[in-house]
């Protein structure tokens, strides 16, 4: 069930961020892949340190997972190369 959580924060915050800036360039798949890829790099790495696991949906796991995404998102968008 975390990891299926995961992908859904991932989800919801490439649309939030499509939603607050409208005109960025890029399509939203794009947000939404490296969105989701962040989020399930936080989620695993509160796996790793026995912070949350992947069976349940723990705050503090699904945090990370947020942290993630958001993080990922701003890293692509400050390195993207145009």
């Amino acid at each position: 069930m975390g990891l299926f959580a995961w992908l859904i924060i991932g989800i919801l915050v490439a649309g939030a961020v499509k939603m607050l800036r409208p005109a960025s360039s890029g399509a939203f798949s794009i947000a939404a892949v490296i969105a989701i890829a962040g989020a399930l790099i936080g989620g695993y790495v509160c796996a790793i340190f026995s912070i949350g696991t992947l069976t349940t949906l723990e705050p503090r796991a699904l945090l990370a997972a947020l942290v993630g995404s958001l993080l990922f998102l701003f890293l692509f968008r400050k390195l993207r190369i145009n």
